[in-house]
């Protein structure tokens, strides 16, 4: 009597999980949606700029840098640091990583400076 009450049970959780993928893939699929480095939350953004000031750091690729900052900002990637050091301040950033935000700040206004100068 036990054994068939487990053997139902297996039963009938195999089928509602085979019911459930059934309905998810077939009639109720999700829709693939797109968005753009723009749309992410400003947690995230900062999140971002961190990558970027800690690959800058290891290479000190300023062009690089900065050509990754544009997909946030084309116009100006130099606010997207800014911002992102504020969120970081907020969010109780380490020093390390307030200091690799401030001297990606500083290398992108350096190479800028030397861009518009030549």
């Amino acid at each position: 009597m036990r054994k068939a009450r487990l053997i139902g049970f297996v039963v009938a959780i195999l089928l509602g999980v085979a019911g459930g993928l059934v309905l998810g893939w077939l009639y109720f699929p999700s829709e693939i949606t797109t968005t753009s480095m723009q749309d992410l939350r400003a947690d995230y953004k900062a999140d971002y700029v961190l990558m970027v000031a800690e690959s800058y750091a290891t290479d000190g690729d300023a062009a690089q840098a900065l050509d990754l900052l544009t997909k946030i900002n084309p116009e100006n990637p130099l606010r997207v640091v800014q911002q992102g050091l504020l969120t970081a301040q907020q969010m109780g950033y380490e020093d390390w990583e307030m200091r690799f935000m401030a001297d990606l700040e500083m290398g992108i206004r350096n190479y800028t400076a030397q861009g518009a100068g030549e």
